[in-house]
């Protein structure tokens, strides 16, 4: 390699994991090229389409990503037309980065870069791979054995590609899980600067993962709310886990023939056996058939909320 910063394109998203993504490649030295980011996606969920518009999503990226000072291209779908496309017009480079980003990439995308193509995911592979690891691990309890930052060469096998070098961040030595997921991002930038850079200067080797080891965990195996299609153990892990992975608690069942989203709290009320009978709704609780009893859960009234936003308002200026 030359005296030359490493050029790179960096594939990305417009949350936390993209705004640290930039500031560990800067650090390490290297120039970013191009910044690609996914055009308008609409995931799918218990309640519909969850994604915000398109135009909206997009002036949010680019404030997130315009402290890069370099070009943000959009990936439109279908992925591998949209892919070749933005490779076609890009400038010459080292490597492609990808770092939370949702884009599935082809293989014979993939076969263009020719090996120059690597992904950071915020686990210890081969375990927790997927799009969801953190969320997975905190309702999970493995937020201790498997919480870090891996980086390894990009595939076909969506993270399954051999292992360059990896950082391991245990939720039990952070104070929360704010400062440990904060801890996993930040682990990007010793394997950038360091294991990457020994890797493209080939004084490092990239580990072939154990075929058949480790978990893949999809978006359906990590549903963020509590619902009918779920056992009570998972429903109770979830609870536990929901004040660390999201603002509240959610359960989403059927009533009056739609599916309608609550607030909960607290743990679960077993109130028997299945019953086959419909959810019943009320102003304090919500009660339905699990897949192994039926349970009462809590239900977060209006005031409670407000007064949940007002504490975390205080917290935050006290932090500051």
């Amino acid at each position: 390699m030359s005296d030359a910063p490493i050029g790179c394109i960096l594939v990305t998203h417009p949350d936390a994991m993209g705004a640290m993504a930039i500031d560990a490649l800067q650090a390490g030295g290297y120039r970013i090229i191009e910044i690609w980011i996914s055009g308008q996606e609409r995931p799918r969920g218990p309640l519909g389409s969850i994604a915000s518009l398109a135009s909206r999503r997009e002036r949010r990226a680019r404030r997130i990503l315009a402290k890069a000072g370099v070009p943000v291209r959009t990936i439109a779908r279908p992925w591998a037309a949209g892919l070749d496309r933005a490779l076609d017009a890009a400038g010459p480079f080292d490597i492609l980065v990808c770092a939370g980003s949702y884009i599935i990439f082809p293989q014979a995308f993939l076969d263009r870069l020719q090996g120059r193509a690597v992904n950071l995911h915020p686990a210890l592979l081969p375990h927790y791979r997927g799009p969801l690891p953190i969320h997975a691990m905190l309702i999970d309890g493995m937020a201790d054995r498997y919480g870090g930052m891996t980086l390894h060469a990009l595939t076909g096998e969506i993270d399954g590609g051999p292992i360059i070098g990896q950082r391991r961040v245990a939720l039990g030595d952070h104070g929360s899980a704010r400062q440990w997921q904060a801890a996993v991002l930040a682990a990007m930038k010793p394997l950038l600067a360091d294991d990457l850079g020994a890797y493209l200067a080939g004084r490092r080797e990239a580990e072939p993962q154990v075929a058949g080891s480790g978990s893949y965990h999809s978006a359906r195996d990590v549903p963020l709310h509590a619902g009918p299609d779920q056992t009570v153990e998972r429903i109770t892990r979830y609870l536990a886990a929901a004040p660390k992975i999201q603002r509240h608690a959610l359960a989403v069942v059927p009533d009056r023939g739609r599916l309608r989203r609550f607030v909960v709290r607290g743990g679960v009320e077993v109130m028997g056996p299945v019953t086959g009978e419909a959810p019943v709704v009320s102003l304090r609780h919500v009660a339905f058939d699990a897949v192994d009893s039926r349970i009462r859960l809590r239900r977060l009234t209006r005031p409670e909320r407000f007064l949940l936003k007002v504490r975390r308002r205080l917290a935050d200026l006290v932090r500051r």
